[in-house]
């Protein structure tokens, strides 16, 4: 009898790890299908490129729930879609839970918004000029050093939004609320190096130094990196011409390797085939039209102005399109240059985790010369988007605003940028350092009456 009641015991004890581990792996680590959607446009707002488990989805909602005070006070300007429930830029994933990772169009989808506030149109590939990166990643440090940050505080949150079972409730109350918030924390603490850096602001990230820093484990040197978010369309034209702002770069497939790996922390994450639907779309989306009418008799005037005064380094068959003008002779701000040093461009060339492979990274001493499709879409100018507007750009530098707004998204079509005179938004000032908006004095001599035509004929563009 003794045994009898051993051996039931023992396979009780079998049973419940069994039951126990079945319900671990169900709620941590099973994968389900990343969902499929059948527009590239959507695949690419909305797809997967990250197999790793995101960050969990209703945690991130009790925490925009129940902690909306640690917001700031201009949000983070995520592009929010009727009928969706993850902003553009993130897809949802179920690795155990369901959960969120970021994508390219994270920083690679930009929103123009009517100026009555009725409607707004999404442009993927467009610069997301709108999304504070900086400010979406304090939130999230925030709520984790938050006290509220705990499972009293937000499991009621989320039951108030999802049906949980007793086990998946255990789940989240003991692993997951407690895991993400050290996560998250580690994260602040890897990240440090922001702190000693000047703000951002929407539409502009220091994506490199992350990379030297996070992802190649490089001392922090100092430098200054903030650029501006680029954009991502029609990369079959940019082929055999020079990458970046600096012109750092010289194959596009590698490019966008190097723009994936952050987002996905190693190249093991990667999700192939997602990542390679994406760059195709990337590769033959076009630019987008210009969203009103345009003044046809003047636009053909601007173009005799384009033709002579901006054709060689900007139009597709000019000859210094997409080549590196030096930073002695176009005179914009140093500081990106600077962070290109040679301990980080050695560490670049010196990975190799196939298909992540950077040696087509060269050194450069200036600026690449970009081609001007969508120009109207780029604002603000110049790589720091330190220029709000492209007539700003005509001005000597000494005439153009050196305190403006940024992150809005109601455009203004006769100056071709976005109303950016506040208040509200990011107050840029171009006297923090990497902010500078001297240089690129081309055009800014000629008549005025050219410089409208210039404008008119850089819509059809």
């Amino acid at each position: 009898m003794k045994r009898l009641f051993k051996r039931g015991l023992v396979l009780g004890a079998l049973l419940l790890i069994g039951a126990l581990a079945t319900g671990l792996w169900y709620h941590l680590l099973r994968r389900e299908p990343a969902p499929h959607f059948a527009s590239e446009a959507e695949n690419f707002k909305y797809g997967s490129i990250n197999t790793a488990p995101g960050f969990p989805l209703y945690i991130w909602e009790a925490m925009l729930d129940g902690m909306a005070d640690q917001l700031p006070p201009g949000g983070l300007g995520l592009i929010q879609e009727p009928g969706r429930s993850t902003p553009v830029g993130f897809a949802l994933r179920t690795v155990g839970f369901p959960g969120l990772n970021a994508n390219c169009a994270l920083c690679h989808c930009g929103t123009v918004q009517s100026a009555d506030g009725s409607g707004q149109q999404v442009y993927p590939g467009a610069p997301a000029q709108q999304f504070d990166f900086r400010a979406f990643e304090s939130f999230a440090m925030k709520c984790a050093e938050d006290p509220r940050f705990t499972a009293a505080t937000l499991m009621p949150l989320i039951r108030r939004r999802h049906s949980l079972g007793w086990f998946e409730g255990w789940v989240y109350r003991w692993l997951l609320i407690p895991a993400t918030r050290k996560k998250v924390l580690e994260q602040r603490d890897a990240s440090a190096w922001v702190d000693r850096r000047p703000p951002a602001g929407p539409g502009r990230t220091d994506a490199f130094s992350r990379l030297k820093i996070n992802f190649l484990g490089l001392p922090d040197d100092g430098t200054t990196d903030t650029s501006d978010s680029v954009p991502l369309w029609h990369q079959q034209a940019r082929t055999g011409r020079r990458l970046h702002w600096n012109g750092a770069g010289t194959r596009v497939d590698q490019d966008n390797f190097l723009s994936a790996v952050t987002l996905i922390g190693k190249p093991g994450n990667l999700d192939a085939a997602t990542f390679n639907r994406m760059t195709n779309f990337l590769w033959n989306v076009k630019a987008p039209a210009f969203p009103s009418p345009v003044k046809a008799p003047l636009a053909a005037q601007g173009e005799r102005v384009y033709r002579q005064h901006c054709a060689e380094c900007h139009a597709p068959d000019g000859a210094k399109t997409g080549q590196v003008t030096p930073q002695s002779e176009v005179g914009t701000d140093p500081d990106f240059l600077r962070m290109w040093t040679p301990a980080f461009q050695a560490a670049l060339k010196a990975y190799r985790q196939p298909p992540f492979n950077f040696d087509g990274m060269v050194p450069s001493d200036g600026y690449v010369n970009p081609l001007l499709d969508g120009c109207w879409l780029r604002a603000p100018y110049l790589h720091n988007g330190s220029v709000p507007t492209l007539a700003d750009l005509l001005q000597p530098p000494a005439e153009r605003p050196t305190v403006f707004f940024r992150g809005g998204t109601v455009y203004g079509p006769d100056r071709m940028g976005f109303v950016s005179t506040g208040p509200g938004g990011f107050r840029y000032d171009t006297s923090v350092p990497g902010n500078g908006n001297r240089g690129h004095i081309y055009g800014t001599a000629l008549p005025a009456t050219e410089k409208t035509a210039l404008l008119e004929y850089l819509k059809t563009l």
